[in-house]
């Protein structure tokens, strides 16, 4: 049996759950409604990454994504 291979066609795959994740510890240490908690992760540098498939970063668990975009958005 072989393996399917991540590219960029298919890499989309993995972002949901990541933003949904992502969006739920946003939620927890900001004052903001989910909503703007999802528009700052799609607006962010970090999901613009996440999208390319040979950055590797759609491999990384919801708690990384989380502090690099906390450590993007703090300097």
């Amino acid at each position: 049996m072989t393996l399917a291979k991540v590219t960029q066609e298919n890499v989309h795959i993995f972002i949901p759950l990541k933003v949904a994740k992502i969006t739920e510890l946003l939620a927890k240490n900001n004052n903001i409604s989910w909503k703007e908690d999802l528009l700052e992760f799609y607006n962010s540098r970090t999901y613009t990454v996440l999208e390319k498939e040979d950055t590797k970063l759609w491999y990384e668990g919801a708690s990384y994504l989380y502090m690099r975009l906390d450590m993007k958005k703090n300097g």
